[in-house]
């Protein structure tokens, strides 16, 4: 009997690749990291919950506005907000919320986020813009009132965006550098047949492969499984010592 076997494309660069999967997000952080949902079943939404109730993504579409929105409050009610555009590939999005709910996750980590896109040969201006090779992504770090932020537009041509990303300037910059070591990692990304549809052929490489139908039915499950895998071998934290009893006569 013969195995079943479906056409899978590798889309290259990335970034110009299509939104994908929305589930490679949603399923992974409900499924790994514990994230609740809510959603109305009759609704094209799902809101997401990180389990400690300061973080959630929302996906919704709207016309002419950004599909999903990741914000963060702590207890001190500081706060910040991301936002991905529907057509940004759904593999930058999650290298972001990996990120954010990995159990060794800290808001605090310095990094620098320009310093993989330099590796990986983008030009870097001294202002903390920066461009791809190929100038068809576009970053600048935006003042606005006071406030500075980041934002990142993927172009087909000038004035043509596919999608646009913003962090708000409180975002934590160790997530602003996943999104961006996701972004300019030369690896490319597997799109099905369907999600080639409207890609620009001119713009993007297909390499396409026959692979068998179960081994792609299982591509995020085992994504799953790998993330799930990474909080069970994490330690728990230790307890914090009570503090010293002060005497009283």
């Amino acid at each position: 009997m013969k195995t079943p076997k479906v056409e899978q494309a590798l889309v290259s660069p990335r970034y110009l690749a299509g939104p994908g999967d929305p589930a490679w997000v949603t399923a992974a952080l409900h499924a790994s990291a514990g994230w609740s949902h809510g959603q109305d079943p009759l609704m094209p939404r799902v809101i997401l919950t990180s389990p400690d109730h300061k973080s959630m993504l929302r996906l919704e579409p709207a016309l002419n506005e950004p599909w999903w929105h990741l914000s963060h409050r702590d207890g001190t009610g500081a706060q910040w907000q991301a936002s991905f555009d529907g057509a940004t590939p759904v593999e930058l999005i999650a290298a972001v919320t990996d990120a954010l709910s990995h159990p060794d996750y800290n808001a605090r980590a310095m990094a620098e986020p320009y310093r993989v896109l330099t590796r990986a040969g983008w030009d870097v201006a001294s202002t903390s813009d920066f461009r791809s090779p190929d100038s068809r992504v576009r970053g600048e770090r935006h003042n606005y009132s006071g406030s500075t932020d980041w934002r990142v537009t993927a172009s087909l041509y000038t004035d043509d965006p596919v999608w646009k990303a913003r962090f708000s300037g409180a975002t934590p910059r160790v997530l602003v550098a996943a999104f961006l070591a996701a972004l300019a990692d030369p690896e490319p990304v597997r799109r099905s047949s369907e999600q080639t549809q409207g890609l620009s052929l001119h713009r993007v490489a297909l390499q396409w492969q026959e692979q068998p139908a179960e081994s792609v039915a299982r591509v995020l499950p085992e994504r799953i499984e790998q993330l799930a895998a990474r909080r069970a071998s994490t330690p728990p934290a230790p307890p914090t010592p009570p503090s010293p009893r002060r005497r009283t006569r």
